[in-house]
C-alpha cells in the first residue's frame, strides 16, 4: 500500500481505521448488545481527551458500550488490572505498524509521528511477536530437502570486526560471560575480547530460519536440525564437525570444503544461499540498527526471516494484517 493511500483510507481518522480493520476481518462487528440483545451502532466516545470508536446499544434504557478492539489481542494492550491502557488511538497504532513494515528506524519514526521512543519500540516489538509466531515450526512445518532444492545450513557470528589487526579480538566459541574489570593493556590487542552471539541458520527457497545459540556444538545444533528438517531430507553444509552425525541420523548430508571450493565439484554441494542471507541479515540487524539488546535478538532474527519469506514484491502491510488476524483473533 502506498503512503498516500494509507493516510487517506486508513489513518485519516479512528473511524476509517476501524472500518478498514473490520473489512479485513481483524476486529469484530458487534451486531447485538450482550445485555439486552438490541442492535448496536458504531459511534464516537470521548476517552482520555480524544474520540474513540465504540459499539453503543441503540436501546435508550441500556446504551451499553463495547470497545471495537475487543476480540483481537494485538490491539487490546492491557495493564496489570486487565484494563485497556493504550494511550494511542487505533489509527495511530496502525500508523506505527505501517511504518514498521517500511523498515524505518526509531529516530525517523519519532521525527515523523511525534511518538515517544518507548512507544515506538513497544509497538515494533509487538509486530516482531507476530513474526515470531508466524515463523515457528508449528506454523510452517518441517523443511523437506531434495536434490533439486536442498536445505542449506550454516552458523555465523553477529559480532564486530577488527580493522588493521588492532582492537578487540574474537573470543572463540564460548558462551557470553560476565564483564571482567581487568583489561588487556598493550599497543595492539587492547580491551575485552568480542563475544557476540552465534546464529544458526537453515534456508530452502524462500523459507529461512534463524536461531540464536550460545554455542555451535553437537548438543546445540543437532536438536534444532532434527526439529526443523524432515528425516530423509538432503542437507548441504560446510565441514563443521558438529554436522558429522547427520548421515547416521537419517539425513542425506553433502558437504563442501570452503578452503578448496565454493561449490563441491563432485556433488555440487554449496552454501551460497545461506551465506548470502548472512550478509543481508547482518546489515539489517548489526549495522543498520547498530546492534540490538540480546533479549530482543531472536525477535529481530524472526523479523528478518518473516520479511525474507514474503519476497520483494509483497505488500508487507497487508501481509502483517493477515498474520495478525490469523494469530490474534479470538
Amino acid at each position: 500500500m502506498l503512503l498516500r493511500e494509507f493516510y487517506l483510507t486508513v489513518a485519516a481518522s479512528d473511524e476509517n481505521a476501524t472500518l478498514y480493520l473490520q473489512e479485513k476481518g481483524i476486529i469484530q462487528v458487534q451486531d447485538s448488545c450482550e445485555k439486552c440483545d438490541c442492535p448496536m451502532r458504531l459511534t464516537n466516545k470521548k476517552s482520555r481527551g480524544q474520540d474513540r470508536m465504540v459499539w453503543r446499544c441503540k436501546r435508550k434504557g441500556c446504551q451499553a458500550t463495547r470497545s471495537t478492539r475487543t476480540g483481537n489481542n494485538f490491539f487490546t494492550y492491557t495493564d496489570l488490572n486487565c484494563k485497556l491502557n493504550s494511550c494511542l488511538s487505533l489509527c495511530k497504532n496502525m500508523e506505527l505498524v505501517y511504518l514498521w513494515t517500511l523498515s524505518m528506524d526509531v529516530d525517523t519514526v519519532q521525527t515523523i509521528t511525534g511518538r515517544s521512543p518507548t512507544t515506538i519500540v513497544d509497538w515494533f516489538n509487538y509486530c516482531r511477536e507476530v513474526c515470531s509466531a508466524k515463523v515457528s515450526v508449528l506454523k510452517r512445518g518441517q523443511m523437506k530437502g531434495t536434490e533439486s532444492s536442498p536445505v542449506q545450513i550454516d552458523e555465523a557470528r553477529f559480532a564486530g570486526r577488527r580493522k588493521y589487526n588492532r582492537g578487540r579480538m574474537l573470543d572463540g566459541d564460548h558462551a557470553p560471560e560476565e564483564e571482567d574489570e581487568e583489561t588487556v593493556e598493550n599497543n595492539r590487542n587492547h580491551g575485552r575480547r568480542i563475544d557476540g552471539p552465534w546464529v544458526f541458520g537453515l534456508i530452502q527457497g524462500r523459507d529461512v530460519r534463524y536461531f540464536y545459540v550460545e554455542k555451535r556444538n553437537v548438543e546445540t545444533l543437532i536438536p534444532i536440525i532434527q526439529r526443523e528438517v524432515e528425516v530423509g531430507s538432503v542437507i548441504h553444509s560446510d565441514e563443521w564437525p558438529a554436522y558429522s552425525r547427520l548421515q547416521h541420523l537419517g539425513f542425506v548430508h553433502e558437504t563442501v570444503n570452503h578452503q578448496r571450493h565454493y561449490v563441491d565439484p563432485a556433488t555440487g554441494a554449496h552454501t551460497q544461499r545461506i551465506e548470502r542471507s548472512w550478509l543481508e541479515s547482518k546489515y539489517s540487524i548489526s549495522k543498520k540498527k547498530r546492534g540490538v539488546p540480546i533479549h530482543h535478538f531472536q525477535g529481530h532474527l524472526d523479523e528478518y526471516c518473516w520479511r525474507f519469506s514474503k519476497g520483494d514484491d509483497a505488500d508487507l502491510f497487508i501481509c502483517i494484517l493477515e498474520d495478525i488476524r490469523e494469530i490474534f483473533n479470538t
